[in-house]
């Protein structure tokens, strides 16, 4: 059905198809904060040679899921987000860019308005492919099982002089945000008096008023107490991922009092977006939906590069990164 579909799009001139171009791609948030970067297509024996770097495991059932559905529609419909310090010297040239028409302008059911440029001129694209040449790593942001099975369907089936598409944003510029930690089938009531015996410094906040979290504070939500822990600063005899403060609250706190072990796995822990109201949260505990919520400040570029160029991996569900792409605004085809 997907490839039927893909094929009357293109049958009927809904998506026109475009050789040897580059793209500059700006997001407007619904939030008002712009995302922007480039997008280009990255060589698959990158990923492979450790080039690209990633800070995520993938699950092989999920890779060649993935490789199946390249393979049928011989397409990818959506960048991947990939981020690196980019130079200054392409800030001239995207200010320039964004004074013409763009070829894209849409806003989607959220409020974000994305635009697209198509950049064909030759002495443009030079410069761009220069600066990334000279880039000697990159970032997945977002889309790690999108980098895997691209670049392992494009090396396995000869395909070696494409690259899969990637949006690739300046580090700086990217929208990163955490999520909740949302504990059920636990005693709440055991927390307080466990923070006091090992001497966590703490303070009970109001959540009415603007909550805005610094590196090493945890906000703890039940429905009788509503905290900040104040972790500290780490010890620097930790390596990158035990730094974290997901992973330090884990293990001094979720391990030792609830004997939380494994999050990915233990069925007293989900996930919720950390950019859902604190109000929604609390109603959801005081209909025992779960018992606690635990949330913490971003994490920053740099420590989940620090993670990467350690060759570990994040903690599961410790970040979610923005901008996110419509899917098929920009579909890379490989028969071509």
């Amino acid at each position: 059905a997907s490839v039927k579909n893909y094929q009357f799009l293109i049958s009927e001139g809904h998506l026109l198809p475009q050789e040897n171009a580059f793209y500059y791609y700006q997001q407007i948030h619904h939030s008002g904060v712009i995302l922007a970067g480039w997008i280009v297509g990255v060589d698959a024996q990158n990923y492979l040679d450790g080039s690209v770097k990633k800070h995520e495991n993938t699950l092989t059932g999920k890779e060649n899921r993935l490789i199946e559905h390249i393979g049928a529609l011989n397409s990818m419909a959506e960048p991947v987000l990939l981020s690196q310090k980019l130079p200054t010297s392409l800030n001239l040239l995207s200010n320039h860019i964004v004074t013409t028409k763009p070829i894209v302008d849409v806003t989607d059911e959220y409020q974000n308005i994305h635009k697209l440029w198509m950049i064909t001129n030759k002495d443009e694209m030079d410069k761009v492919q220069i600066v990334f040449n000279g880039l000697d790593s990159l970032y997945i942001a977002d889309g790690h099982h999108r980098v895997a099975s691209a670049s392992k369907y494009l090396l396995s089936s000869h395909s070696e002089h494409k690259g899969f598409m990637a949006l690739v944003m300046d580090e700086n510029d990217l929208l990163i945000k955490p999520f909740y930690r949302l504990l059920k089938d636990i005693d709440t009531n055991a927390i307080i008096p466990f923070l006091e015996k090992y001497q966590f410094k703490f303070k009970s906040i109001d959540i009415h008023n603007r909550i805005q979290l610094n590196q090493g504070e945890v906000l703890c939500l039940t429905e009788k107490n509503q905290i900040v822990i104040d972790l500290g600063k780490a010890e620097e005899n930790l390596d990158a991922q035990l730094k974290l403060d997901v992973s330090r609250i884990e293990n001094s706190v979720f391990k030792p009092l609830f004997d939380i072990q494994n999050t990915s796995t233990d069925p007293r822990i989900s996930f919720l977006r950390g950019d859902n109201e604190i109000s929604l949260v609390m109603n959801q505990i005081k209909e025992n939906k779960f018992n606690a919520a635990f949330l913490f400040a971003p994490n920053t570029m740099q420590e989940i590069k620090e993670v990467a160029d350690s060759g570990l991996i994040m903690p599961p569900k410790s970040t979610f990164i923005e901008p996110k792409l419509l899917t098929g605004m920009l579909i890379e085809d490989y028969s071509r």
